[in-house]
């Protein structure tokens, strides 16, 4: 009920086709991220992880996507699934206004930039907004966390005090 509803809602309020041709992965993730009930990180029910098999996905894999998409709908699972190289215009502004915030000094790698100790990452994505995303210390299992925002400095903190 709850897709049904948000993409009825899509269809009044934009005019936008709700029944778009996706692929199974998208309508996969889609779903995953509607249903929070379904969704977790480490523990997933039985339906999530079926859901998962048929679209030839892990459910961890499907779950990191569907915590993109509720981070920025298809922008934000692009975010997650396809690096690019952005201009560096938007990497200068941020990383100035992240050191005037007294916030972490970032690295830039593609459209990401990362802290040092390697835990928290900002994706900046095609739609001009910035992507929050946590990992463990060192590690490479990279998580959407937080909201997206025009503003990087309010996508690191919106994350850092949640």
């Amino acid at each position: 009920m709850t897709d049904a509803a948000a993409r009825a809602h899509a269809f009044l309020t934009a005019g936008a086709d709700p029944f778009t041709v996706t692929s199974p992965w998208h309508d996969a993730v889609r779903l995953a991220a509607s249903h929070p009930g379904l969704t977790g990180r480490r523990t997933f029910s039985r339906q999530f992880a079926e859901l998962a098999r048929s679209v030839g996905s892990t459910a961890a894999e499907l779950a990191r996507a569907a915590a993109a998409w509720r981070q920025g709908g298809e922008d934000g699972l692009t975010v997650l699934e396809s690096p690019w190289d952005p201009p560096a215009g938007p990497f200068d502004r941020a990383r100035g206004a992240l050191v005037a915030a007294d916030l972490p000094r970032m690295t830039i790698h593609r459209n990401r930039l990362t802290d040092e100790d390697g835990t928290l990452q900002l994706r900046y994505g095609k739609d001009g907004r910035w992507y929050p995303y946590e990992s463990e210390p060192g590690g490479t299992d990279w998580w959407p966390e937080g909201e997206a925002d025009a503003d990087p400095v309010g996508a690191l903190t919106g994350m850092t005090e949640a």
